[in-house]
């Protein structure tokens, strides 16, 4: 990473603890422990290959930049539009089906991971995957005219921490927490 293990800390909001970072994610703490070169979860499991992977994304991508507010949708990203039938696929028809014909469960799922409930779409939820890239996920319901609907939206300042590509794999983690969440 070539940069400091404290201004690494600073710059992507994480604690620094000795030689070790604690990222904060939904469903448990990760541990990067810099001496050993290992991370794992705070059980001591393995977060497995792409979790650990965009883990140090994050904390390599971080700079000064603090989120706005501004929301943007995945197509938005650079390149976005070359990624989106992957992140359809993984994320967005997955949510959409388990989702969009009981929009309350969705506030349920985000809020036991640590999200805070938005008002947008039938229901929202903004779900702090990392410290400084909230995802928020919006469904519409359906009915027997028209299928429900689903979008993550993510700060404008995410492209800009992390790769579109692994917005694509942070799509599959928020939906994976959702899912195992119900």
């Amino acid at each position: 990473m070539g940069r400091d293990i404290g201004e690494v800390s600073r710059l992507s909001l994480c604690l620094l603890e000795g030689t070790r970072i604690r990222v904060r994610m939904p469903g448990g703490d990760c541990l990067v422990d810099f001496e050993r070169r290992a991370i794992e979860r705070e059980s001591g499991e393995s977060p497995g290959p792409f979790l650990g992977v965009l883990i140090l994304h994050y904390l390599a991508g971080c700079s000064g930049l603090v989120p706005t507010g501004r929301l943007i949708t995945f197509r938005e990203a650079p390149g976005g539009d070359v990624y989106y039938p992957a992140f359809r696929s993984r994320t967005i028809e997955t949510i959409r089906a388990r989702f969009s014909s009981d929009p309350a469960l969705l506030r349920a799922a985000g809020e036991r991971i640590g999200g805070t409930a938005v008002k947008m779409g039938s229901a929202g939820v903004q779900i702090p995957v990392f410290p400084k890239v909230p995802v928020t996920v919006v469904v519409w319901e359906g009915d027997d005219e028209v299928p429900g609907s689903v979008n993550l939206l993510f700060d404008e300042t995410a492209p800009r921490i992390l790769p579109t590509e692994d917005l694509v794999v942070v799509g599959s983690v928020v939906c994976s927490m959702l899912k195992k969440a119900v």
